[in-house]
């Protein structure tokens, strides 16, 4: 009797301890689905109109609060979404109006998350024509009110070879 007692004492705890268990369960977080390389190709191309409007505004909302960024021309890294306008409001200051990002390679590193790099055209129909290639490298990440913003980037002039 008293084996059994034990037995019937263990499977109470252990079908309790199911029951409680499922009771006390948080809600399964639904899982993000997959970004496609056409969502984060449109994502990219969303960000070169911003880039080609002049429009600082526009430019500016595409950067996290904590951006890091190599620039051309700048010596260190900037850091943060203030310094990171001051950059922006010089880029403006050329009067690019144009950027191409043709042929970009993406990379998707998860749902939130894809960096885009490749060669982009920057011209200028204001005054005198102007044209300049770069190499760039974009981190986005998708920010918690579903938009997508820059966390890295990389842009250097591309060597003369």
């Amino acid at each position: 009797m008293r084996n059994g007692s034990f037995a019937l004492g263990l499977a109470a705890l252990t079908l309790g301890g199911a029951g409680l268990s499922a009771c006390n369960s948080q809600p399964a977080v639904e899982a993000a689905p997959p970004l496609t390389e056409a969502q984060a190709g449109a994502i990219l191309s969303d960000f070169a109109k911003a880039m080609g409007s002049m429009d600082l505004t526009a430019i500016d909302k595409w950067y996290a609060n904590d951006i890091v960024a190599y620039e051309p021309g700048k010596a260190g890294r900037v850091s943060g979404q203030v310094t990171m306008h001051v950059s922006n409001a010089q880029f403006v200051d050329m009067k690019f109006d144009k950027a191409e990002m043709p042929d970009p390679k993406i990379q998707i590193l998860g749902p939130n998350l894809f960096i885009a790099s490749g060669l982009a055209r920057l011209t200028s129909s204001a005054g005198k024509v102007k044209e300049a290639d770069i190499r760039y490298t974009e981190v986005f990440q998708k920010q918690a009110d579903g938009s997508w913003q820059s966390i890295h980037e990389n842009v250097a002039y591309p060597s003369e070879t």
